[in-house]
């Protein structure tokens, strides 16, 4: 039997929650998630100019209509320090949205490596939860807890 990837089991999820639409910037440490959303064709992707964009407009989907979770995608280093701003925007509103960066690679982290930083510890004060998944098996349940996050208590971002 074939074994699914990180990056299906959490388009697989984004799925399962009702996610029909995504706005970021591809780039090398999160292409894995872009290649597994390509073949699916159920989660639609508009490209932003700017990562810091994207967050906005995932805030701004989630405004439109009632259900909507807005979902912002980036890759690491400076793509996770540029949503910020739009999910300070979206937490000090109670907006839901969610936030996906890519990873370097594990011997990397936190050596002041640029695209290396340290994105949780930075999104903590601004958000309802924010976690690194360190190994592919957390994905899932990650993904699904940060769901049930989103959609209990005070409606604020990931």
């Amino acid at each position: 039997m074939p074994r699914m990837t990180a990056a299906e089991a959490a388009v697989w999820v984004l799925e399962l929650e009702g996610v029909r639409q995504a706005f970021g910037v591809p780039g090398a440490a999160i292409n894995p998630l872009y290649a597994a959303l390509r073949p699916r064709n159920t989660i639609s992707h508009l490209l932003a100019r700017h990562v810091e964009a994207a967050s906005h407009m995932a805030e701004g989907y989630t405004r439109a209509k009632a259900g909507n979770i807005g979902l912002c995608i980036g890759t690491s280093g400076p793509a996770g320090t540029d949503m910020i701003t739009g999910l300070y925007s979206a937490w000090a509103d109670s907006i839901p949205i969610l936030c996906i960066t890519g990873q370097a690679p594990r011997a990397r982290l936190y050596k002041e490596d640029f695209q290396a930083v340290d994105i949780e510890s930075i999104a903590k004060p601004v958000c309802k939860w924010a976690v690194t998944v360190r190994e592919p098996a957390q994905v899932p349940g990650t993904f699904q807890q940060a769901f049930h996050l989103m959609r209990s208590g005070a409606r604020v971002p990931f």
